[in-house]
């Protein structure tokens, strides 16, 4: 199964905003841009790409430890920025702040993924993906559009669990299904 590690938004209200942006990029026309479907708006710490079912267990058991570390806190969803820049934008995504535990989890899950032999990933960015853009047809209408959202706040939402993700491919967009839930501590 093709998997990741994510924690949830687990906000309504955020996920609304969001959808509002995404509308306001779309609006532009400026570029083709696939974006997320609100259901599947996510945090990744770390995607792993195609694991069995034994280690699917073994990843749940580790993530269930790293979840017994930490609290559930509230985080602020923060501005729109680009990977990997603005001469030649692939990924739109929105910023999280108040952050430091959302980067200290993913550091474990790296630690631990990377002791299964899991590639190292670039360095940890908190984000969430809000669109994948295929191409640019008008760079400068982009720029000014998401230069406009750069500061926009889209409220906050509570980290209280880290899920293992299964992810099957289809031609409408990725369906997404937790495999497991752990929850952080209250």
């Amino acid at each position: 199964m093709r998997a990741f590690i994510a924690i949830d938004l687990t906000n309504d209200e955020v996920r609304k905003k969001l959808v509002e942006a995404q509308d306001k990029i779309a609006r532009t026309k400026s570029a083709k841009i696939k974006f997320v479907e609100p259901e599947n708006l996510h945090l990744t710490l770390k995607f792993l790409g195609e694991i069995s079912e034994e280690q699917a267990k073994e990843i749940g058991k580790i993530l269930e430890d790293i979840a017994k570390k930490y609290k559930k806190h509230e985080v602020k969803v923060k501005g729109i920025g680009v990977f990997p820049s603005y001469n030649y934008v692939r990924v739109i995504w929105t910023g999280i702040e108040n952050d430091e535990i959302i980067k200290k989890i993913a550091s474990d899950v790296e630690k631990a993924m990377q002791k299964l032999g899991f590639k190292k990933d670039k360095e940890f960015v908190s984000h969430v993906t809000i669109g994948r853009v295929k191409y640019v047809k008008d760079k400068v209408e982009l720029m000014l559009v998401l230069k406009e959202l750069a500061n926009e706040e889209f409220g906050s939402f509570r980290v209280e669990a880290i899920e293992l993700k299964k992810s099957t491919l289809t031609p409408k967009g990725p369906i997404y299904e937790t495999i497991k839930k752990c929850e952080l501590l209250d």
